[in-house]
């Protein structure tokens, strides 16, 4: 669905030159679903769960998983941040659109990260 939306963010929802309160509510909603994920990540899934199964979230295999996942996002985020200087000096970028690709990026390779080490 995060994918599904940020396909829809750039095909859809081009953003106005003057900032309207719809765009505002779809910006906050974005972070916080970029958050929830990342928390998600973060707790394994266990935040609102029982002591004992966050305790069962928290093995060593968690950790290290959760650990390689991010650090796959830092490397795709350096890799945008990257790639917006370098386009910085051939064309316009806004810092809003490097901000979203940034976060995008991290977001999606984190959780894919997780998700893809755990049907292992």
């Amino acid at each position: 669905m995060f994918v599904i939306w940020q396909a829809a963010y750039v095909t859809i929802f081009q953003p106005s030159p003057v900032l309207r309160r719809v765009d505002l509510v779809s910006s906050l909603g974005f972070v916080a679903w970029g958050a929830a994920l990342l928390m998600l990540v973060a707790s394994g899934g266990g935040a609102f769960r029982s002591r004992e199964v966050r305790e069962i979230l928290q093995d060593e295999l968690a950790r290290a998983r959760r650990a390689i996942a991010y650090q796959n996002a830092f490397w795709a985020v350096m890799l945008v941040s990257l790639t917006g200087y370098a386009a910085a000096h051939f064309t316009q970028v806004s810092a809003r659109l490097l901000a979203h690709a940034s976060l995008s990026v991290g977001v999606v390779v984190a959780v894919a990260t997780v998700a893809y080490l755990n049907r292992r």
